[in-house]
């Protein structure tokens, strides 16, 4: 078992050195998920599996360019995480439904009330195993990813002003992917589709810029659709390309759980927008630990990390965003419904 957590521990780790890195530059949002159905729930009548998992609590929080937070690189603070699933099995179908909400602000007296974690992550999963297949199975992915209020950037444009770039399906992802999913133990899976469209949403409504006509102080600005390539004219990306996830959730020693969502997407439709002309794989990573210390108090470490390539910097706009990454060390109060 320490050899796992070795395993586990020391690359997250490195990569977190790595996104630090002066020469690396930072990136782009979203969720993971770690409500999983135990024993304490029963099907009802007509075999749902349903449940919730409420924490409230303090955390520390430290970011690198995570432009959904817009809040500062390290604070405390107090945070909400919401977590609701749903399943059913029938015959050889199943269907998982999970819901993943956390958020987070923090009240300085110099910078006022700040969002420092915002995540809506909503994951769906039909599957159907073939008699003859044991640890394989068909399966179609539906995938929605979002924050639910707005974030901005401070000092816009050298000025003491602020500029929203993030909100409510701003941007949000949809991915819907018919695939394989394979299971070859309890604690691992991996979902695979060469035929999955992917959708990024902007909903720019009168945002899309800080001033009317979208000079301010002087300056073009760009385009709130532009900063996650988007074209401002259209309220969407849509995109056809190759989805994996894999999923490992385990118990690594006693009162201590794990769990870890790897997504790869890569689109086949090079992005007109992409401001470095060119198509890379999209990236995002989270990695949970779970400390229970009784039934209501516990302790978690949280680690995200993501990347986009058509996403641009918003405080230099003829570069590309980077890597994002968003770490999260909480002690709160649960509960389970």
């Amino acid at each position: 078992m320490k050899k796992f957590l070795i395993v586990i521990i020391v690359p997250v780790y490195c990569l977190r050195l790595a996104a630090q890195d002066s020469t690396a530059r930072e990136i782009q949002t979203a969720a993971a998920t770690l409500v999983k159905t135990d024993s304490t729930y029963k099907p009802n009548k007509k075999g749902w599996i349903k449940g919730a998992y409420l924490s409230v609590g303090i955390t520390q929080t430290g970011n690198s360019n995570w432009i959904a937070a817009g809040g500062d690189k390290f604070n405390l603070s107090g945070a909400i995480a919401f977590n609701a699933f749903a399943n059913r099995q029938w015959g050889r179908k199943t269907w998982e439904n999970i819901l993943d909400i956390n958020y987070g602000i923090v009240n300085t007296s110099s910078l006022g009330v700040r969002k420092i974690n915002d995540r809506l992550d909503f994951f769906s999963k039909w599957t159907y195993q073939p008699k003859k297949w044991k640890k394989a199975a068909y399966s179609v992915v539906g995938q929605l990813r979002s924050q639910l209020s707005s974030g901005y950037q401070y000092d816009y444009l050298g000025t003491t002003e602020k500029r929203r770039n993030s909100g409510f399906f701003a941007p949000a992802y949809i991915i819907v992917a018919p695939g394989i999913n394979w299971k070859p133990n309890s604690w691992f899976s991996l979902f695979g589709s060469p035929l999955a469209t992917r959708w990024t949403i902007v909903s720019n409504g009168p945002y899309s810029y800080k001033k009317q006509g979208g000079i301010f102080n002087g300056e073009v600005e760009t385009a709130l659709a532009a900063l996650y390539g988007v074209n401002p004219a259209s309220p969407n990306r849509g995109e056809f390309g190759t989805f994996v996830t894999a999923i490992a959730k385990k118990d690594i020693m006693k009162n201590v759980a794990y769990y870890s969502k790897l997504d790869f997407y890569f689109s086949y439709l090079r992005s007109s927008r992409n401001i470095n002309g060119r198509n890379r794989p999209d990236l995002f990573w989270t990695n949970q630990f779970k400390f229970n210390i009784n039934k209501y108090l516990h302790v978690s470490y949280m680690l995200d990390m993501l990347y986009d390539d058509d996403v641009i910097n918003p405080a230099k706009t003829n570069e590309a965003l980077g890597l994002q990454v968003l770490s999260t060390f909480g002690l709160g109060f649960a509960a389970k419904f």
